[in-house]
């Protein structure tokens, strides 16, 4: 898998998509059939402000968008993907939300 996301940096106002392509994984025609994220904080557990603000996918690209977070705070945003063929997969991208 590919992730093509803005850089790792947020400012806690900003709404930013993150994407995942699967097209060099898939083969034979599998495609994606259902596509799930969520977030954990890495630094401060009981945080909760940064959110999955949506999640969109075409045959073989998830889309996640990310909104909030507290600045100084860093994210783990999981993304699990299955497939029509049963095929699973779990991608995360690291996000650090600063104040510039």
């Amino acid at each position: 898998m590919t992730v093509f996301k803005p850089p790792e940096a947020k400012q806690p106002w900003e709404r930013m998509d993150y994407a995942v392509t699967y097209q060099d994984w898939l083969n034979g025609g599998d495609v994606l059939e259902d596509v799930d994220a969520f977030v954990e904080c890495i630094t401060d557990p009981a945080d909760i402000s940064l959110l999955v603000d949506g999640v969109e996918f075409t045959a073989n690209t998830a889309k996640v968008w990310i909104a909030g977070g507290t600045a100084g705070n860093r994210y783990k945003v999981t993304v699990r993907s299955t497939t029509q063929q049963q095929r699973r997969d779990e991608s995360e991208i690291i996000i650090t939300v600063k104040e510039y």
